[in-house]
């Protein structure tokens, strides 16, 4: 009752918070990211304002829960998508993913994610790497046509090259890349495994294939966010000064994003990997951290696979929503290193498009049997004791 900040300033703080990765997802991507945001916002916030007049729910009497609502869909969606996607999203986060449980308070996913979730099933060809304008790569803006270039204005490029120092190529503002996660899918397909080794090649074996880690973009392109991805999915640095600063104002146990990391880095480290190996053979390695080829290999190959994905962007939006994960501090670890567990798995052996953000969903879905389950000792009980039936 005396706290001195309500609902609606948690609201704008935490948009204030999340617009650094929404501004440097428009600098990467160009003047279309910041189409594709307003949209998204606008669309959030006009449903919003609509489905009350009609219902006049009072849990959606204020708008601010709908811009942040914009801002995370906004996040999760890439740049080059025609202008319906965002619309369309930001209607089915507010009126599926809010208004129906009855507003702020009531809902149990993740509004935004349920949003995407519904144009990723809608539309999957406009926002995967089958997208045939891109002939199965993705777009990412050159160093010199930051800020101002055209996403959809793109040529072939090279996956492995620095991206800091490369001009736009001639008459074009964006190099067409595969994503990181895509060519490290080619290590967990058990049926035809793309890749001998992970750095060292075997000279022995006359018909192996090319090792993986050298498939990949410098490491460096992964911190400047210069690869494939959405708004907010690539801007590392970004993300994480977010949720230091959520951490800070204490709107988030720091506990949630660091249990979600944790899982996702030991998921990672100890899920087996597939090579190629002689005469047509499949070799499995359980535990490519104890690979073969060295730890810092094996420690490069789990960077990697943190990095390329979706996973520190779902840690920063399973934190930010207090209605959606848990209100013990036992629980929200519960819920991250459910998130980042299953994240990784969804991740690295299933072809799902969002695999991290599917993976808050899912844990989402748990958080009222978690809350139920792991709520503080009531004094005088003893421990667990509801787990009884006591």
């Amino acid at each position: 009752l005396r706290a001195p900040e309500g609902a609606h300033t948690v609201f704008m703080v935490t948009v204030f918070a999340v617009c650094g990765p929404l501004l440097g997802g428009i600098v990467l991507f160009g003047w279309r990211a910041a189409l594709v945001a307003a949209l998204a916002i606008t669309s959030c916030v006009v449903t919003e304002l609509l489905y009350y007049r009609v219902t006049r729910i009072p849990a959606l009497l204020g708008r601010s829960h709908a811009v942040l609502t914009g801002v995370l869909l906004a996040l999760t969606l890439p740049a080059f998508v025609p202008w319906f996607v965002p619309v369309v999203a930001g209607a089915f986060a507010i009126i599926v993913g809010k208004a129906v449980f009855g507003g702020v308070g009531h809902f149990v996913w993740q509004p935004a994610l349920v949003g995407r979730l519904a144009v990723a099933v809608m539309f999957p060809a406009l926002l995967a790497i089958s997208d045939a304008r891109f002939q199965h790569r993705l777009p990412v803006l050159a160093q010199n046509r930051l800020l101002v270039g055209d996403v959809r204005e793109g040529a072939f490029g090279n996956d492995i090259a620095p991206w800091r120092g490369r001009p736009a190529p001639n008459g074009k503002d964006a190099f067409l890349l595969t994503p990181p996660a895509e060519t490290l899918r080619g290590l967990t397909d058990r049926q035809s495994p793309a890749y001998s080794a992970l750095v060292f090649r075997p000279a022995e074996q006359l018909d192996a294939k090319p090792a993986a880690l050298l498939q990949l973009p410098p490491m460096e392109n992964l911190f400047y966010g210069a690869r494939p991805g959405s708004l907010g999915e690539t801007g590392i640095i970004l993300l994480v000064v977010a949720c230091l600063y959520l951490i800070y104002r204490n709107y988030l146990k720091w506990e949630l994003p660091l249990a979600m990391f944790l899982a996702a880095s030991v998921t990672v480290a100890v899920a087996p990997i597939y090579l190629a190996g002689p005469n047509n053979t499949v070799r499995t390695f359980w535990l490519p951290l104890l690979s073969p080829e060295g730890l810092g290999t094996a420690l490069t190959y789990v960077n990697y696979q943190l990095l390329s994905g979706q996973l520190v962007l779902a840690m920063v939006l399973v934190s930010v929503e207090m209605t959606s994960r848990p209100v013990t501090t036992g629980g929200q670890v519960l819920l991250g290193l459910g998130c980042g567990t299953l994240a990784m798995l969804l991740q690295l052996y299933t072809t799902v498009p969002i695999p991290c953000l599917m993976a808050v969903l899912a844990m989402n879905t748990l958080t009222p049997t978690i809350d139920r389950f792991w709520r503080p000792r009531v004094f005088g009980t003893k421990h667990f004791a509801i787990l009884r039936g006591e």
